[in-house]
């Protein structure tokens, strides 16, 4: 890992693996309480392929910094756009799981030019209207999730012992507001994406996320019924995918 420094935001440990300013790397971005880690075999694999990859700890993640005030969704994708730039990488195919694959989509709608392609893995959708705050969608895990977790978590422990526990509450209450014009610029995005969804086993309802692929301009929709973390179920690689 390397670290990117920075003088009024938290520092950002990035681990880059190839030489990424030359072609078009893929960027990995992990979910709430996870890490670089998560995509070792990914990554493993990629690199196998011939692809030039870098994992990020997002901020209050891994070997990031912390946030000294609120930690805020635009924040985490501006957090992206920084690593973009400071490695001098001008596009990338972006792969991202839950809170990650929300960052990868607000980083494609806000620069579109800089995605070539996206992958979302079980990407939480922000409430359309009060029906959707009414259902009760949030980053919350179901039981079965968190058991899963808890397995993950005794096979490695570093991720949840160093993650910012205080970011929980803080990222579920901006799920819990009304946004109507996060749908309306989902337009914007250019990349080819797939919107991968866990199934009946997660606690996102695949037609939600269905709702987000048909909102998409080139995107197509997949379900493996695997739960909230499809890769750790090893259902994700660069050849299944069809896309990277």
């Amino acid at each position: 890992m390397h670290v990117l420094s920075r003088r009024a935001e938290p520092d950002l440990a990035v681990r880059v693996a190839g030489e990424p300013d030359r072609g078009v790397p893929v960027v990995l971005v992990h979910g709430m309480a996870s890490d670089h880690s998560t995509w070792r075999p990914l990554a493993a694999a990629l690199r196998r392929e011939g692809r030039d990859v870098i994992s990020v700890d997002l901020r209050g993640h891994g070997r990031s910094g912390r946030a000294g005030g609120p930690y805020r969704l635009d924040d985490f994708r501006d957090d992206l756009v920084y690593v973009l730039d400071n490695l001098g990488i001008h596009m990338a195919d972006v792969v991202g799981h839950s809170l990650g694959a929300h960052t990868a989509l607000r980083l494609a709608m806000y620069e579109p030019s800089r995605v070539r392609r996206l992958v979302l893995e079980e990407v939480p959708p922000m409430p359309r209207d009060e029906a959707d705050l009414s259902e009760g969608i949030t980053m919350r895990a179901t039981l079965g999730e968190q058991v899963c977790g808890l397995l993950a978590l005794a096979r490695n422990p570093l991720p949840v012992i160093r993650f910012d526990g205080r970011m929980g509450d803080e990222i579920v209450a901006e799920f819990d507001v009304c946004a109507p014009q996060w749908w309306s610029e989902l337009p914007r995005v250019s990349a080819t994406t797939m919107v991968i969804s866990g199934g009946e086993k997660s606690f996102l309802p695949p037609r939600h996320l269905q709702s987000v692929s048909e909102a998409l301009p080139d995107s197509r929709f997949v379900t493996i019924d695997a739960g909230h973390s499809v890769h750790r179920a090893g259902s994700i690689g660069p050849c299944n995918t069809g896309l990277l």
